[in-house]
């Protein structure tokens, strides 16, 4: 009896940008456990760490710090090595649940649940993008993808060294032109991103056509 093995479906452009969120959500989360990890063995005095901008279960800084660096790491791995594994999106997003619950922090949340709904479209026909996508419109997207990508993390690049340097969560700036300027670069990053999104899914069915 003859067995039919089906075709490995796998979109390279929506994998690759689940893979480059994962990393730099979890070089992120790894940055907030080393700083929590600097503040010593010493209780946090809560659940919000203001001051980092994470929210934790754990109730001592040195100790949320190396579960949220141990976490991380596990992020950083599944994403380069599995999250085109069947249930790769799932277990994605209970290791982003858990490095959010252990102090990874909370601004990288949206774009953990952004990459994890994308992540379930790498071994998708893209069925619905097909049948509802002109040709025309298609085309260029699928176009658009390079320079959609790059400016999307421009952008965000751009927001986040703004809050890094002048609007960090201890700081007490209040409608300062650095924080509608954050606020701004940020929002336009997040809308490229939801273009590259997009620009991705018509470039791989563009190949597939070929």
């Amino acid at each position: 009896m003859k067995t039919t093995v089906l075709p490995l479906i796998l979109n390279r452009h929506t994998r690759l940008y689940v893979t480059i969120q994962g990393i730099l959500g979890g070089v992120i989360a790894m940055v907030h456990g080393l700083a929590e990890v600097l503040q010593g063995n010493r209780p946090t005095g809560g659940n919000w760490l203001v001051s980092i901008g994470a929210f934790t279960l754990i109730h001592n800084y040195r100790t949320t710090g190396v579960a949220t660096l141990l976490v991380g790491l596990a992020l950083l791995a599944w994403t380069v090595g599995w999250i085109q594994a069947r249930h790769g999106a799932a277990i994605f997003l209970g290791i982003a649940i858990v490095l959010f619950l252990v102090g990874g922090g909370v601004a990288q949340v949206l774009f953990f649940l952004i990459a994890w709904a994308v992540a379930t479209q790498i071994r998708s026909p893209l069925d619905w993008w097909r049948d509802h996508l002109p040709e025309r419109t298609n085309a260029w997207l699928a176009g658009s993808w390079p320079w959609a990508f790059g400016l999307g993390y421009f952008f965000l690049a751009v927001g986040i060294l703004i809050w890094l340097i002048w609007t960090p969560p201890s700081a007490a700036y209040k409608n300062s032109i650095a924080q509608y300027s954050c606020w701004a670069c940020l929002s336009v990053g997040v809308l490229f991103q939801l273009l590259t999104i997009v620009a991705g899914f018509a470039r791989d069915l563009r190949q597939k056509e070929r």
